[in-house]
């Protein structure tokens, strides 16, 4: 059809247009909620131009509120020798002056960040994401992903005495960034294919239901039952005890708040899936079970593995102290230390000084060694206070569009994977956001949580734009509805109905 849209034409109900196997018969044409459809095979513009504003704002701002950090980095020397926990065994031998580079972590920043957009870029124009829904891909991920995971816990180098990173060359990166996208594909792939197995099953049992009932007479009670617990145990139980996997191998490394948000992505694509309430309830019940067995398995066995008889319950005291000693300092600031304080204090003077307008782009003061990690975790305080609430309020409307933009393709997309995945990247994206946004004006403890495309960490880039790519392949496939040719189906609903 030449047109500005290439159309894919089909006449589908509006409320099932995710289901990639439906077909539609003379006699739903005109029904009640149905429209015409087609797919319009191009990206998401408005996505597209949001992302690439997030790009470039965050880009601008994390070379200012690098650029200290950078001269000092630049002029250290690293062959040092390091000792196994992790520690510096000699102090760092200060190189000459000349050798500064106050562009250095920008540099780097940019080098992987354009690398990112070109590949997803490339990803979305090229792949058609229909390829990804093949259901053998999800335990593919599974299994790639978690000797990933496990190889960092047992053989990564540890930096302050967590085994988070993995060091390929001169790239590091780490693998609980590479399973927050994993996962979000692995539970999209995993329930649309159930979803389109229940609705086989459904026609098969509809169309034998007469037949059984004559043979048997009634159905037998037993049978039912163990039916129901095994639908609940592949619809949730299964699924939910693969994420699990990784949220514990996250957890040990020990990285709490990546595990956090792996759990709470885990528990959002649960929501968002079309799971039977009867096997959400029957398969929660088993998970707790198991949950329940494997941690008094746990706590019982772990003290026999131990030379001094540490309890389990003291070991994980011991190894989350880090996060405890946060959370009270949030509770009961007034009781903390002032070097318990220093963090939250140095962030609020941040915000507090830049006010409406901020002090200019370039100006800032706790950036130069006040405030720790204003290039990455702590970098919205810095914006507070070079472009004051309104560059803040400007991160936020960014966020806000961008889950507007994600959204629309997720409620437009063309298969329930699709529907699933552009949900799950969006949110997940916007929810880790503002979870950073909540921790920079202490509304809670820190946590370690970056601020996507604007904290200072290239591979950590690189995933979250691999999951704008794929948001941006989804919007290619995303049906619109076509108003003028649905309402002469409408006009004409009597005589297609005739023909029938």
């Amino acid at each position: 059809m030449a047109s500005k849209w290439k159309r894919k034409a089909s006449l589908l109900p509006f409320e099932g247009k995710n289901d990639s196997d439906q077909s539609v018969t003379p006699q739903q044409v005109g029904g009640p909620g149905e429209r015409a459809l087609f797919s319009n095979y191009r990206m998401s513009l408005p996505l597209l131009f949001c992302w690439l504003l997030l790009l470039a704002f965050g880009f601008i701002m994390m070379f200012s509120a690098s650029y200290g950090t950078s001269f000092v980095l630049s002029s250290i020397d690293y062959d040092a020798p390091v000792e196994a926990d992790g520690t510096v065994a000699e102090a760092p031998v200060v190189k000459v002056i000349p050798e500064a580079d106050a562009s250095h972590l920008a540099r780097r920043q940019a080098g992987i960040t354009l690398l990112a957009v070109f590949l997803s870029l490339a990803f979305a124009f090229v792949f058609p994401f229909q390829q990804l829904t093949r259901k053998k891909l999800s335990y593919f991920v599974w299994f790639l992903v978690t000797p990933i995971l496990l190889v960092c816990r047992l053989f990564s180098t540890p930096i302050n005495g967590a085994r988070r990173w993995l060091s390929l060359g001169a790239l590091s990166f780490q693998p609980s960034e590479l399973a927050k996208i994993a996962l979000i594909f692995f539970l999209a792939n995993y329930f649309a294919a159930r979803t389109h197995e229940r609705r086989r099953e459904q026609a098969r049992a509809s169309a034998a239901s007469s037949r059984t009932a004559r043979r048997h007479g009634s159905n037998n009670s037993t049978r039912v039952s163990q039916s129901v617990w095994k639908k609940a145990y592949i619809d949730v139980t299964r699924p939910a005890i693969m994420a699990l996997v990784w949220v514990v191998l996250v957890l040990v490394q020990p990285h709490l708040s990546g595990a956090i948000i792996l759990t709470a992505l885990t528990l959002i694509m649960f929501f968002l899936a079309n799971i039977p309430k009867r096997s959400l309830i029957l398969g929660s019940l088993q998970v707790l079970a198991v949950v329940l067995v494997l941690l008094t398995l746990v706590a019982v066995l772990y003290p026999y593995f131990q030379d001094d008889h540490t309890s389990f319950f003291a070991m994980v005291d011991s190894r989350f102290s880090y996060a405890k000693q946060r959370v009270s300092t949030f509770n009961n600031p007034e009781a903390a230390t002032s070097d318990e304080r220093m963090q939250v204090t140095q962030a609020e003077i941040a915000l507090g000084s830049g006010g409406l307008s901020g002090q200019g782009f370039g100006t800032s003061v706790q950036k130069l060694n006040w405030l720790a990690e204003a290039h990455n975790d702590f970098i919205l305080p810095i914006i507070g206070e070079e472009l004051g609430f309104v560059g803040v309020l400007a991160v936020m409307a960014l966020f806000l569009l961008f889950l507007m933009c994600g959204l629309s393709i997720a409620r437009r997309a063309d298969g329930e994977m699709a529907r699933l995945a552009a949900a799950g990247y969006t949110i997940f994206i916007v929810l880790q956001a503002f979870l950073n946004m909540a921790v920079a004006v202490g509304i809670m403890p820190a946590t370690g949580i970056s601020l996507p495309f604007f904290s200072y960490g290239g591979t950590s880039n690189l995933f979250f734009c691999a999951a704008v790519g794929i948001l941006l392949c989804i919007s290619k496939s995303a049906t619109e509805a076509d108003q003028e040719l649905s309402r002469i189906l409408k006009k004409n609903r009597p005589n297609l109905r005739t023909e029938a």
